[in-house]
């Protein structure tokens, strides 16, 4: 039994407890902590959902690196040799511009990258300056064939006609370097277009990023100091490009030309490459072009066929 002393001091600490204000602060902290905690959770679970959502989204953009090249058609023309073997030649170019793509991605690390390449052009306006240059035929579009083998040989291969209108491949290319110039799956863009200053200011907010961007020359290009300023780096693609100004390029004879008649010579010097085209693969005399403008001055004594050729396909 509990004698009266001791139930005499539960008593009292019973009345104590009563009164004392501890209790209702220590529960006021008990239900402030516990709404913390939900708080805290709250926020950790929003923040795990973000981050697993980042993890997924970088795995994704790791998935399939590539780096992209963009070139210019109507500046950046490809060597002659190929462009005048039609379906042969687009696919050796494509070949060749990977393998020089390949070649630079492995001294960079990236070698483990996809190849996209676009080029745009003014197709029926390049055939006709190639046909002047006697590397393409007289069609509005000779170079079609040479430009669907070479889109046929890689997946991520495309040779665009931009149309007709001015600057319709520097609106093309531009859009492009626009949109995959901050794109983390593409690792590198190389440019070449370095014969417009038209796009120093597209490139000039990547100043000095030369593990982004690569600008590509050619001994037939004239590359514009201001690209230098740039400050970008700057490689060759051997065998690519044309090599010289299509000006002192030989020129093409039309295996349509069959009549043959006279015409008053006058005198200029034939260049020196024309020996490329002095006889076809199966023996035959080519045709004459200085004489079908008039300035051939070997006369009847020329060892190429004199043939008029009045056609004018282009307007």
């Amino acid at each position: 039994m509990v004698n009266d002393d001791e139930l005499e001091r539960a008593a009292k600490q019973l009345a104590n407890f009563r009164t004392d204000n501890t209790l209702p602060d220590i529960l006021d902290r008990y239900t402030a902590l516990i709404a913390d905690y939900r708080r805290l959770k709250s926020d950790y679970e929003e923040e795990r959902d973000s981050r697993e959502k980042y993890k997924q989204i970088a795995k994704g953009q790791e998935r399939n690196p590539f780096v992209l090249v963009l070139i210019d058609g109507d500046g950046y023309v490809f060597n002659g040799n190929l462009v005048s073997t039609g379906v042969e030649g687009g696919r050796s170019a494509a070949q060749l511009l990977n393998e020089a793509i390949k070649t630079s991605l492995r001294t960079k690390g990236l070698d483990h990258c996809q190849i996209m390449v676009r080029v745009w052009a003014n197709l029926a306006g390049l055939s006709k300056t190639l046909h002047k240059a006697g590397l393409a035929g007289p069609e509005k579009r000779s170079l079609s064939p040479f430009v669907a083998s070479f889109n046929r040989s890689y997946g991520l291969f495309d040779f665009a006609d931009a149309g007709e209108w001015k600057e319709n491949a520097d609106f093309k290319l531009r859009a492009m370097l626009n949109l995959y110039a901050e794109n983390t799956q593409c690792k590198h863009i190389y440019f070449a277009a370095c014969h417009d200053v038209g796009y120093i200011s597209d490139l000039t907010t990547h100043i000095g990023n030369n593990e982004r961007f690569t600008l590509i020359t050619s001994p037939g290009i004239k590359f514009h100091d201001e690209y230098v300023k740039l400050g970008l780096g700057i490689e060759e693609f051997p065998g690519v490009f044309h090599p010289t100004s299509l000006g002192a390029t030989s020129v093409y004879q039309s295996p349509r030309s069959s009549s043959t008649s006279t015409k008053t010579a006058a005198t200029v010097t034939p260049s020196a490459t024309l020996s490329y085209f002095d006889y076809s693969e199966a023996g035959e005399r080519k045709i004459c072009h200085f004489y079908r403008i008039g300035k051939c001055k070997y006369g009847n004594n020329c060892n190429k066929l004199h043939v008029d050729d009045d056609t004018n396909i282009y307007m």
